[in-house]
């Protein structure tokens, strides 16, 4: 071992629990854009033309950016 400051080793086991949560997080709302996506594209196809338009994947998209929002407010409404 080299003698010096130890200050510039850093432990590898120091943020395994925090970044394990942080990554399951992460996944988990990953996987609630997914579901909220589809979700908002099925119900375009199930309405209007029968087809999907650029402008309502871009709706979708925006609505899967913030679902957890979205799931409260069906929650509330009912839908």
């Amino acid at each position: 071992m080299i003698r010096g400051s130890s200050r510039i080793f850093a432990s590898p086991e120091r943020n395994t629990i925090g970044q394990r949560l942080w990554l399951a997080g992460l996944l988990l709302y990953g996987l609630g854009t997914g579901i909220d996506f589809a979700y908002h594209l099925i119900g375009d196809l199930h309405t209007g033309d029968k087809m999907i338009e650029f402008s309502e994947v871009a709706v979708a998209f925006s609505a899967a950016l913030f679902w957890p929002i979205d799931v409260i407010a069906i929650s509330f409404l009912g839908v």
